[in-house]
């Protein structure tokens, strides 16, 4: 079979081409693996980035007494309930 292949136009032909098809399929890997790798560092990041977030968010809220944290989600959902806040306002001061 050796001889064949080295010996034969048509051998070395086809051992070219099976020698090119495996560098191929091994190129067509590795940049897939790279892209896949890629794509995961970048939603890793993502996920850090928001989680660095949430914490100043859950501080920033942790900072407020009821009365600014009572404002604070009104203010942002658009609704103005300030007759509820000022409940808690008058709670605390008792």
């Amino acid at each position: 079979m050796w001889v064949f292949v080295t010996q034969t136009k048509i051998g070395r032909a086809l051992a070219a081409a099976l020698l090119l098809i495996g560098l191929a399929f091994l190129a067509y890997h590795l940049i897939r693996q790279e892209a896949f790798e890629d794509a995961e560092h970048n939603a890793l990041q993502g996920t850090v980035k928001a989680e660095r977030q949430r914490k100043q968010d859950d501080a920033y809220l942790q900072g407020l007494d009821d009365y600014r944290l009572c404002s604070q989600y009104f203010g942002d959902s658009g609704l103005r309930n300030v007759e509820e806040c000022e409940q808690l306002r008058r709670f605390h001061q008792e």
